[in-house]
């Protein structure tokens, strides 16, 4: 009885070839059509049959199919026709970007064919599952086990970043409407003084003025300031209205001055200092009884707080003197501030600016 020769496993050792040759057959599937490898390596394959459908240089995928005795193994890659010798009615391809687990496959068939060892189902499966270059076992160990964290990471970082972005927005938008604000509905003015009740002596009858108090004193209601010594016998005195103490002379005393003619100024000690504001009309208009006003005295880093005492709209019946402060426009309003804590009484005449909140 005849018996079937075993098949003989053939290795070609080329000095020059890159790759080993390997004479195991296996089969490469083309444009739908399946070829016998008759000689291939790690790097392509030669095929002992014509080709039309494919010329030189040209890149396309195929399908190499290793058979076994109960099942195939096929790998699907990118290949280079090298060559087609149409006399030779052959051709040969060479593969393109081979994946670690595409090289993993061919390093273990090719030594289980060259050592005799029979290769199983789940030897294949085994080793089609295995990754034996170093580098991608280490990202595998090392970057994996932290791959849902590094994600969650990244995920958050956005997150904080779109909140960031927000916040940002935000203060933009407050910072343009607070300037606008500022601008446009906050009403302020640096024409503003300290100032206190302030009360005008004028001379009851014409005579020379002799004054009856020192300078910088404080003098009581009812205490004489002046006396006006007229004609003959004829005198009159000068009384305080208040608490005051002398601001200014109208008359200097020695000096004559005539019947209803201011004398002197005096200022009240036993009322608390205000501030007098000068506004335009159309901004004084739209202030209220009531409403809270910041204070700033230049040189002071604390503000003062006060409240709008009263709105004066009325226009004076006679002209201002040269050298008083805030000389009054036609079009402008007097807004008297009373702050909710005293000034110095050093304060008085400082010029100030007004905030009304």
């Amino acid at each position: 009885m005849h018996q079937p020769q075993p098949q003989q496993i053939v290795h070609e050792a080329e000095v020059h070839r890159q790759h080993v040759r390997l004479k195991i057959p296996i089969g490469v599937e083309v444009d739908g059509t399946r070829y016998v490898v008759d000689d291939w390596s790690m790097g392509g394959f030669g095929v002992a049959t014509p080709i039309t459908s494919r010329q030189p240089g040209e890149r396309f995928p195929v399908r190499l199919i290793f058979p076994f005795e109960d099942f195939e193994v096929s790998l699907r890659l990118d290949c280079l026709m090298v060559y087609v010798d149409p006399e030779a009615e052959r051709f040969g391809c060479r593969y393109l970007a081979l994946s670690q687990g595409q090289l993993s496959l061919f390093r273990y068939l090719v030594d289980a064919y060259l050592s005799g060892e029979i290769v199983t189902g789940g030897d294949v499966l085994s080793v089609a599952g295995r990754d034996n270059t170093a580098e991608a076992r280490a990202q595998a160990q090392v970057f994996r086990p932290f791959l849902e964290e590094e994600m969650a990471g990244r995920r958050w970082r956005r997150y904080a970043g779109y909140g960031l972005l927000s916040l940002a927005g935000l203060g933009l938008a407050a910072f343009v409407g607070t300037g606008v604000q500022e601008r446009f509905l906050t009403v302020t003015t640096d024409k503003a003084v300290i100032e206190a009740p302030i009360y005008r002596l004028k001379a009851p009858i014409a005579g020379t003025v002799d004054s009856t108090i020192q300078p910088e004193a404080i003098v009581r209601r009812g205490d004489a300031v002046a006396r006006i010594a007229g004609s003959g016998s004829a005198s009159a005195t000068l009384s305080s209205p208040c608490e005051c103490t002398l601001h200014e002379w109208a008359v200097d005393p020695g000096q004559f001055a005539q019947a209803g003619e201011q004398v002197a100024t005096l200022v009240a000690v036993d009322r608390p200092l205000v501030v007098r504001a000068q506004l335009p009309w159309n901004r004084a208009r739209d202030l209220k009884i009531g409403q809270v006003a910041e204070i700033t005295i230049p040189g002071k880093p604390e503000t003062y707080r006060g409240q709008v005492d009263r709105v004066d709209f009325k226009l004076p019946l006679a002209p201002r003197r040269q050298d008083e402060l805030l000389p009054s426009d036609r079009r402008s309003a007097t807004v008297i501030v009373r702050p909710d804590a005293p000034f110095d009484f050093t304060d008085l005449g400082s010029l100030v600016s007004v905030r009304f909140l």
